[in-house]
């Protein structure tokens, strides 16, 4: 039979593993996780041209994407980016636009599926495309509620609010301000100031 000493011993330096493993897996877990990032740097990547046929018809458009990354260890996993927010931006400020609930955005494809993001890899969502061969702006989001399509006759500069999330990561946002008077010329993006 143990001495009291002894099982009372054992009782703390079990109580201390359990402790000291807890702390330990919830370290490696804060040092590991993906850590998930978007952004717009207004390059060839983030501003792009695609032309192709649907039906006997050649399509023409000028896409704005955003990048997203995942800086950290793991992968992050059923990442999907939101359009949670869009503003108009006029010189006296910005005011909300009619659009009133969060929007899943198709990543390059206009591919809607969660996507698994392991470090080192980039990959592109369509904020919005414009063609070039008929006014107006096309949301890179499935569908417009009837109450929203007066959204793509606006002429003048949005606000793109968008944020990705993940299952096993932080979300992260960003924001670009794409202006566009309705020639796919004059189409401009940029990171707010």
């Amino acid at each position: 039979m143990d001495s009291p000493a002894v099982v009372l011993f054992g009782g703390v330096c079990a109580i201390l593993g359990g402790l000291l493993s807890g702390a330990y897996e919830h370290i490696r877990d804060v040092l590991t996780r993906p850590r998930l990032s978007i952004d717009f740097e207004g390059g060839s990547a983030n501003l792009t041209a695609a032309e192709y046929m649907r039906g006997d018809k050649r399509i023409a458009e000028l896409y704005v994407r955003v990048r997203i990354r995942n800086k950290g260890k793991r992968i992050g996993t059923s990442c999907r980016v939101f359009l949670t927010r869009l503003l108009e931006v006029q010189p006296s400020g910005a005011t909300v636009a009619k659009f009133y609930d969060a929007r899943q955005l198709a990543w390059a494809g206009y591919e809607f599926s969660a996507r698994d993001i392991p470090r080192g890899v980039d990959f592109y969502v369509d904020v919005v495309r414009i063609s070039k061969h008929e006014s107006g702006w096309l949301f890179g989001v499935e569908k417009l509620f009837a109450s929203e399509l007066e959204l793509l006759r606006y002429r003048g500069t949005y606000r793109f609010q968008l944020l990705v999330t993940a299952d096993n990561a932080k979300p992260a946002a960003c924001a670009v301000d794409v202006s566009y008077d309705g020639d796919w010329h004059g189409l401009r993006a940029l990171k707010p100031r």
